[in-house]
């Protein structure tokens, strides 16, 4: 996977899947933090993005997706228990084979239990990056580059 520790930052290169279905979205949470994130993992090195999200959405739900187009590059800038984060993330829209299940159902995320659960588009739980809590309600037409700044309070659209 593509990680570097350097200069009290952890950089990271990942994809996520915006699988939305019936006006709702498929998110994950583990028992790290208190907040709820997009399905998707580190891109490992040598393998391109498409590949790197089918192969974690194998893992981590047994299931085979159709990867769509990119909807946004995101520079995210935040700090998670007390570890400062650059990531670089491509989050791709995702046509998800099965219906939305009603409550909580497990998967493996690095070897660790993760929860999924699908979630009204218009009751949304803490979601991280944040600014993706309203942007999935009109995804964007092209694929959009943002830089969502956590630690500076600073969010940026651009075309």
């Amino acid at each position: 996977m593509v990680v570097i520790d350097k200069d009290g930052y952890r950089f990271n290169y990942r994809v996520g899947a915006i699988v939305i279905k019936k006006s709702q979205m498929l998110l994950c949470h583990n028992a790290e933090g208190d907040y709820w994130y997009v399905p998707g993992g580190r891109v490992e090195l040598g393998e391109d993005s498409r590949t790197a999200l089918k192969r974690e959405l194998q893992e981590e739900l047994g299931q085979r997706v159709r990867v769509g187009r990119v909807l946004w590059m995101i520079e995210n800038l935040f700090e998670l228990q007390g570890r400062k984060f650059h990531e670089i993330g491509l989050y791709y829209s995702v046509d998800w084979p099965l219906e939305p299940l009603v409550g909580d159902f497990s998967g493996l995320e690095n070897g660790q239990p993760i929860t999924f659960r699908w979630f009204p588009l218009g009751q949304l739980p803490n979601l991280q990056p944040a600014f993706l809590k309203t942007a999935v309600r009109a995804l964007p037409v092209r694929a959009k580059h943002v830089i969502f700044n956590e630690i500076s309070a600073q969010t940026i659209g651009l075309a």
